[in-house]
């Protein structure tokens, strides 16, 4: 059983096809990164949901877990991380539900920090509106 999960990375490491599809998805993170950004393809070991799958009442085994690719992509700048992971019996679709879940989180956070921005200089444009009349 154990190999199923070295199976996963070695076709993340050694399948052109994966790592042609895996670098063609990373691409939709350029205008979230920066140079210093580090962006790791993680294959983890889908069996270890279970008691997580247990907690939220959805059923399942651990043989049908094992069939399952659990891809999580985690990008890394500094101190801070941020990742999301995919969960499908499909490599490449496991693969694009954790590029998609980790670009929402991404755009939830641009779109807060902008919102954040375009409060800030609301603000200051009222205060300077005001000293001015």
């Amino acid at each position: 059983m154990s190999h199923l999960l070295n199976t996963n990375t070695d076709l993340l490491e050694t399948d052109p096809e994966v790592k042609s599809y895996i670098y063609q998805q990373l691409s939709e993170f350029e205008p979230f990164v920066s140079p210093e950004t580090v962006v790791a393809v993680v294959s983890r070991d889908p069996r270890k949901l279970m008691l997580q799958f247990e907690a939220e009442g959805r059923e399942t085994t651990r043989d049908e877990l094992a069939k399952l690719f659990r891809i999580a992509i985690v990008l890394k700048e500094g101190d801070t991380q941020i990742q999301e992971e995919g969960l499908h019996e499909n490599l490449f679709e496991a693969i694009r539900l954790a590029k998609e879940s980790l670009i929402k989180k991404l755009e939830m956070i641009q779109d807060s920090v902008i919102s954040n921005q375009d409060r800030m200089a609301q603000i200051n444009d009222a205060l300077q509106n005001h000293q001015l009349h």
